[in-house]
């Protein structure tokens, strides 16, 4: 074989999570988020911690007592992970356990808010998924509005109403509107 020849596929199990690595000299798994994971393989288990963008790494093999500063900056990143894509743990959570995501139906808008929009009235047919990475939540139903939150793909949002093209939505703790060509009732590809 060629000593110089190089191949690997990774396949996300759960994105962002779980991979399954595969190359020429075996299989292995990762367990955490780019830059701050735990590699299960044949030569043993390795940790990996990075700052990304910067290009400053630090790997270690975990055996024999080592390896705890590893295990401490892959825990660290987890966490940091899991705070910055709390939707997607949800989610996740939910997938696993679906009673400790039940969501109540949403509280009524003011009516004059709701004036040209229609409500949305039960809590199974009001949870969507953002479709578009990146999708904006504005103060007002229209492209001038106010930017509040930019969304990720995956997010999954409360709906509210939807008037004209745009749907009233709770994304985490901030509420205003979305473009309704955005959201979606199944988990994005």
């Amino acid at each position: 074989m060629l000593k110089g020849l190089r191949w690997q596929k990774r396949l996300s199990i759960i994105p962002g999570l779980l991979r399954i690595n595969l190359s020429k000299s075996g299989v292995s798994a990762s367990a955490g988020p780019k830059g701050a994971d735990i590699n299960i393989g044949r030569k043993g288990i390795t940790t990996n911690a990075g700052i990304p963008g910067t290009g400053l790494s630090y790997r270690q093999k975990i055996g024999g007592g080592k390896g705890m500063l590893g295990i401490l900056l892959v825990v660290a990143g987890l966490g940091w992970w899991a705070i910055q894509h709390w939707s997607k743990v949800e989610k996740f959570i939910g997938m696993v356990h679906p009673a400790a995501t039940q969501v109540a139906a949403p509280a009524a808008a003011p009516a004059a808010n709701m004036a040209k929009s229609a409500p949305v009235n039960t809590a199974s047919s009001a949870l969507r998924y953002v479709h578009r990475q990146g999708a904006i939540l504005r103060e007002e139903a229209k492209p001038s509005g106010k930017v509040l939150k930019k969304s990720t793909k995956g997010d999954l949002v409360t709906l509210i109403a939807q008037s004209d093209g745009w749907a009233k939505v709770t994304d985490g703790n901030v509420t205003g509107w979305m473009r309704a060509s955005t959201l979606g009732t199944e988990p994005p590809k």
